[in-house]
């Protein structure tokens, strides 16, 4: 009974992750474009002069290069539970707990790397810049999502409308 219950709590899971992996794949296509745009506003929301720029955007470089590893080690994870799924091992649950630990322990990872950075920010920015980069990236990350998910609602309408 509790292998059905974790099994069934690790496949809601997995699905849950399943988005945003693929939203995390389109994205990655057009890294080189969005990294300009958003390095681009982030310099006007936060009204940064060259010097500050120079910095805050080196430490940023040094930040996202460790959630990347992070990231891609949170993504070889679920490619394992994944794999799990199909498995005939007697002692898959035990790899499933171990698994699913891992990459909480890495969700966790990010967390603790994301605030080390944002409190990493006070010898460049002002409180109020650091406020604003906080309020910046979760607008944008939104704003990008929306964007995705609306090009992909429009792609099924075309779809469905093709088939009628």
């Amino acid at each position: 009974m509790n292998r059905i219950i974790l099994s069934v709590l690790i496949v809601i899971f997995l699905t849950s992750l399943a988005m945003p992996q693929k939203m995390r794949d389109k994205i990655l296509k057009n890294k080189g474009k969005l990294e300009q745009l958003e390095k681009a506003k982030l310099i006007e929301a936060l009204d940064l002069n060259e010097e500050n720029s120079i910095r805050f955007f080196s430490r940023r470089s040094e930040y996202k290069k460790e959630v990347e590893n992070i990231e891609k080690k949170s993504d070889e994870i679920i490619t394992e539970l994944e794999n799990t799924f199909n498995s005939n091992d007697k002692n898959i649950e035990s790899k499933q707990t171990q698994l699913l630990n891992e990459f909480l322990k890495n969700k966790e990872a990010y967390e603790t790397k994301r605030s080390q950075f944002i409190n990493s920010l006070n010898d460049i920015l002002t409180k109020e810049q650091i406020c604003k980069f906080v309020v910046f990236e979760k607008k944008f990350r939104d704003e990008i999502r929306n964007v995705i998910l609306d090009k992909k609602s429009n792609s099924h309408l075309k779809n469905n409308n093709n088939k009628n």
